[in-house]
């Protein structure tokens, strides 16, 4: 059974497109050496708490997560761009969650 990780990020007020723009430039990042790894940006700025935004990826069962981030880690250039992006989602978010569902 195929599973989607969510990761729902809390951005702070007025972050949203930034947060947006991050997340892309982040899984762009992992799909450098794992190109089966596809991700959607979803926005809510509307309702519940503003400026969040959730960052969906599925996969076949986790192991495929975890050799994703290996094989993002095992590449200096990749590990590089990862470690400049990660660095700059402090500054946009308050919080975030990761939710994993199984497909049925």
């Amino acid at each position: 059974m195929a599973i989607i990780q969510r990761r729902v990020f809390y951005g702070k007020v007025g972050a949203a497109e930034d947060l947006v723009a991050w997340a892309n430039e982040m899984y762009s990042v992992i799909r450098v050496n794992s190109p089966a790894i596809s991700h959607r940006v979803l926005s809510d700025y509307q309702s519940g708490q503003t400026d969040r935004v959730v960052v969906e990826i599925e996969v076949e069962n986790m192991a495929q997560i975890d050799e994703a981030l290996g094989k993002t880690m095992a590449d200096p250039n990749t590990q590089k761009q990862f470690a400049d992006v990660f660095s700059r989602l402090g500054s946009l978010i308050d919080r975030a969650e990761v939710e994993q569902w199984t497909i049925h």
